[in-house]
């Protein structure tokens, strides 16, 4: 009975301590682990964070780049971290919708360890090239493939990321075959196609679109299956030679599982508010993405409706972790 008693007193302190902790939340800097290096869209989403959320959550972000396995090395980081909100993960897609689909022995389940708390920005990604190619679109790009199979490749973030398994559906669906080579995030893949080490890219749009602008990556059409609002000018795959083509990305912001739901709350809100700011929804626009700022039951919903669909698209295309 005085053990029971004991146990109980332990709960009930326990759970003061959280409540109070949740109160004051947040008291210290708090870490945010991006599972990709800086370069790519999931470190712009993090950046813009950085910048604007200080000024309400009234603590600083330290932005903690932890690259590799296709951004899992960060998301197990993050989904194996205390509960506390003092750790929160910035994640695309890939870890979090495709990688319980592809990885048979994933150190992580995402759907189990990870809380959504809201995504960041959305977007279709982009079908680019090196511009010293004489490729001037999509059908240029099907013509030039087909003629010299596997003579062209294609750099992606990672095995299992969306531009990775994107690559691999239009080459299943146009009847292609380029070479995929894997880097270890969207900016150095990014690099290889400036660089011609690869000459093709289905790039996350604020990875390339700057480049675009510059002159060092042509672009050639958009992934989804209708025209971005943020790219109007660029046709969909789907109308350049690949019919029903429709491939698109996101970047969210989660926590570790029982992180307490006041502390959750409280980092969805001003997550949110930041990317209403119009200034962020302007800088966003500019990459060639569009903010979002849902609910964390919206992004739940996300979570396990792209799971169900990648999980189906991998079988299909027969990707495989090597």
């Amino acid at each position: 009975m005085r053990i029971l008693i004991a146990l109980v007193a332990i709960a009930a302190a326990t759970a003061g301590v959280q409540q109070a902790s949740a109160q004051n939340y947040p008291d210290r800097p708090v870490r945010v682990v991006v599972n990709f290096p800086p370069g790519g869209s999931t470190d712009f989403s993090a950046r813009i964070l950085a910048q604007y959320m200080p000024r309400t959550l009234g603590q600083t972000l330290v932005i903690d780049n932890r690259g590799g396995a296709g951004g899992n090395i960060g998301a197990d980081i993050a989904a194996k971290s205390p509960p506390d909100g003092y750790t929160l993960l910035i994640s695309p897609e890939g870890p979090i919708t495709i990688a319980l689909g592809l990885y048979p022995k994933l150190p992580y389940n995402p759907l189990r360890d990870l809380a959504p708390i809201t995504q960041l920005i959305k977007y279709a990604n982009v079908l680019v090239v090196n511009p010293t190619l004489k490729i001037n679109s999509t059908k240029d790009l099907l013509a030039a493939a087909k003629a010299q199979p596997g003579k062209l490749s294609y750099a992606h973030p990672g095995i299992g990321t969306n531009p990775h398994l994107g690559a691999e559906l239009f080459k299943q669906m146009a009847g292609v075959d380029m070479v995929g080579i894997s880097y270890k995030g969207g900016g150095p893949a990014i690099v290889a196609v400036i660089g011609n080490e690869a000459q093709v890219s289905f790039a996350t749009a604020p990875s390339s679109i700057p480049h675009v602008k510059s002159g060092r990556l042509r672009a050639l059409a958009v992934t989804s299956g209708q025209r971005s609002a943020a790219l109007p000018d660029l046709p969909t795959i789907s109308e350049s030679g690949v019919p029903g083509y429709d491939v698109v990305g996101w970047v969210a912001l989660f926590a570790p599982t029982k992180t307490p739901a006041k502390i959750i709350a409280r980092v969805h809100d001003e997550a949110v508010k930041v990317m209403a700011m119009p200034e962020v929804k302007e800088t966003v626009l500019a990459s060639g993405s569009e903010t979002v700022g849902n609910t964390a039951a919206e992004l739940a919903k996300i979570m396990q409706d792209e799971n169900a669909m990648w999980s189906k698209i991998i079988k299909t295309v027969g990707v495989k972790v090597e």
